[in-house]
């Protein structure tokens, strides 16, 4: 049980206010990652979520996101919600775009994964913590 669950929560929803607001996090320019906002509708409740997430932007303007969870042994919520409901809007540099999400499959995934490895050395370390395979998903403008 992961009894730090309700604190992380509650610091995604600070995190994507920033972002939402100056384009950056706290977060993301300590660590100096480039930060989105990830906007989804709940699998149940058909709500709208807000998650703040890491990406890479390809050369073709595609952004790439990892479901890390920085090495959780659960799979993210967003990443459940992501594969109900593909149709999503991502916030970047304050714009927000529809996207639609594609999870890659296994021989995408092992090129996107070597692209990942080289922008976020820690993803394998997190993966081999959490114990199962990161899911990654190809966010492409609509």
């Amino acid at each position: 049980m992961d009894r730090l669950r309700p604190i992380r929560r509650a610091l995604r929803g600070v995190e994507a206010v920033q972002v939402r607001r100056f384009g950056r996090s706290v977060l993301s320019t300590m660590f100096r990652t480039p930060v989105l906002v990830l906007e989804t509708t709940g699998r149940r409740s058909g709500r709208q979520r807000q998650t703040a997430l890491a990406f890479h932007r390809r050369p073709d303007g595609d952004l790439v996101i990892v479901g890390g969870a920085g090495g959780q042994r659960r799979t993210p919520d967003w990443v459940a919600k992501v594969r109900a409901h593909p149709d999503v809007h991502a916030i970047v540099d304050r714009t927000r775009r529809p996207m639609t999400a594609t999870e890659l499959g296994h021989d995408e995934r092992a090129t996107a994964w070597d692209e990942a490895r080289r922008v976020w050395p820690q993803i394998e370390r997190y993966e081999r913590r959490a114990g199962r395979p990161v899911p990654i998903f190809l966010l492409r403008a609509k």
